[in-house]
């Protein structure tokens, strides 16, 4: 007797298997860390997807690579220790943009510039000789935030599990209240604990920097 499987050709069978592996739940990804144990480190993740890359092949092979890659990496990266993204803004130091101790990932302070290109939204706040220009600390606070967002959903964390924000801005009285209005658009209801300091500068020409802890 012929199953729906195979009437599949072996491309499709390839596809199906890989989608599988795609939308497994999370239990599944669990069990094979458990059976690997905590030597697989985050090449795992990325050895992985291009395993399935290759298994199916094509532009829609290096979709599902991706894909996968990013959800074994997220739950196989489990060691204590740093971890640097592939999609969060450059360090402008020797540092990781993160680093994982038991349930809890210290995150580096994290600015407001877009990774690959550095353009920081809303403006720098000065010019190569220091001459002050005018920005938008709204759209340097949200940028900062979605940078955050990026680096902990590439480890397998999210916003929606930061439990506490030490925030710096260079001008209190001139960019406190955009800043805080931004910054209630995503943590109103998440309600991180917070500290929020002013700084005489920071590294790059920008107004603001979150550092932030979260659960795994």
């Amino acid at each position: 007797m012929m199953t729906d499987n195979d009437e599949l050709t072996d491309f499709e069978r390839r596809r199906k298997l890989i989608e599988g592996i795609v939308f497994a739940p999370d239990e599944f990804i669990e069990k094979i860390y458990d059976d690997y144990g905590k030597s697989i480190l985050s090449s795992a993740g990325g050895a992985l997807g291009a395993a399935a890359g290759i298994a199916v092949g094509g532009p829609v092979g290096g979709i599902v690579g991706g894909v996968v890659g990013k959800k074994t990496a997220g739950k196989l990266v489990l060691e204590n220790g740093p971890f640097i993204s592939t999609e969060g803004p450059s360090a402008v130091g020797a540092y990781p943009h993160l680093h994982r101790v038991g349930n809890l990932i210290f995150v580096s302070g994290i600015g407001p510039r877009k990774p690959v290109t550095n353009e920081i939204p809303g403006g720098p706040i000065k010019d190569e000789s220091g001459n002050p220009l005018d920005y938008d600390i709204r759209a340097q606070t949200r940028s900062v935030i979605d940078n955050i967002r990026i680096i902990l959903e590439e480890y397998g964390s999210s916003l929606e599990k930061v439990v506490d924000v030490y925030s710096m801005l260079v001008d209190m009285d001139r960019d406190f209240a955009g800043y805080n209005e931004v910054y209630a658009e995503y943590f109103s209801e998440i309600m991180p604990s917070r500290t929020t300091c002013s700084v005489s500068a920071l590294p790059t020409p920008i107004a603001v920097e979150l550092k932030v802890i979260a659960k795994v």
